[in-house]
């Protein structure tokens, strides 16, 4: 997409501003607010894209060309042994203890409901800070630099967490580094979006829903999330390498 920089900052902002609307409804607790700004912000992420002579939603790799599934189920299973071997681990090494299990049946309805609501924002995140990225730096610079690029902005854009120290920060970078490389090989946010959204609902499953608390390792779980993540970057990237997935076309023409 060739347009101007002006525009790209101005989408960017637009869409940025319409992610956090919908993140400070989550902290104000409106579901109505949440789901409704959601729903704005991928109304305004096709209508930038136009405005910006892209082919619409498709421009932030969100077409819905054959093989949404072949990407979309594999990312999930990552996402869920990401963050499956990450708690697996802490347990086995100390990090963290396991204080409480609830009965199955009080698990699935805050489960389905928080399954629900995070695809929209794991979506969301994807375009702005994945999708639009590449959309407007491929072909331009390299695609590591553009994995880095967007690494840095997927960090930033976790504004409230910012302060939480470098443990915080590493593993939010190499989430970013993890996540952006399938868009990277595959010019699709599909995958992407299925290892962010299986990988939250499985963190929310092992940390809200199951109740744990600090082990007596002395070591935060989130060094081990980011060693985790680290390991499965080049594992990521060789299975996407080396599968009928990468092969695909990417990049859809403006229309």
């Amino acid at each position: 997409m060739n347009v101007s920089w002006a525009k790209v900052v101005l989408g960017f902002v637009v869409l940025c501003g319409l992610y956090h609307a919908a993140e400070y409804a989550v902290l104000r607790q409106s579901v109505v607010g949440f789901l409704t700004l959601q729903a704005v912000f991928f109304v305004f992420a096709w209508a930038v894209a136009r405005w910006q002579d892209g082919p619409g939603i498709a421009a932030w790799g969100l077409d819905f060309r054959s093989g949404v599934l072949r990407h979309l189920m594999p990312g999930m299973l990552f996402g869920v042994a990401l963050y499956g071997t990450t708690f697996a681990v802490s347990l086995w090494a100390g990090a963290e203890t396991i204080k409480e299990v609830p009965p199955v049946s009080a698990m699935l309805g805050p489960l389905g409901l928080f399954v629900f609501g995070v695809f929209f924002s794991s979506f969301s995140e994807d375009v702005l800070t994945r999708g639009y990225v590449f959309g407007h730096l491929r072909g331009k610079i390299g695609g590591w630099t553009i994995v880095l690029v967007s690494s840095v902005i997927y960090l930033l854009n976790h504004i409230y967490r910012l302060g939480d120290g470098i443990n915080v920060l590493l593993y939010l970078f190499l989430l970013g580094v993890l996540f952006a490389i399938p868009v990277m090989l595959t010019g699709r946010l599909w995958f992407t979006g299925g290892m962010h959204w299986a990988g939250n609902s499985m963190f929310y499953l092992t940390h809200e829903i199951v109740k744990t608390d600090n082990g007596a390792l002395g070591i935060s779980p989130n060094y081990i999330l980011a060693a985790v993540t680290l390991a499965f970057v080049p594992i990521v990237f060789f299975y996407l390498r080396y599968s009928r997935l990468a092969a695909e076309p990417s990049d859809p023409a403006p229309a």
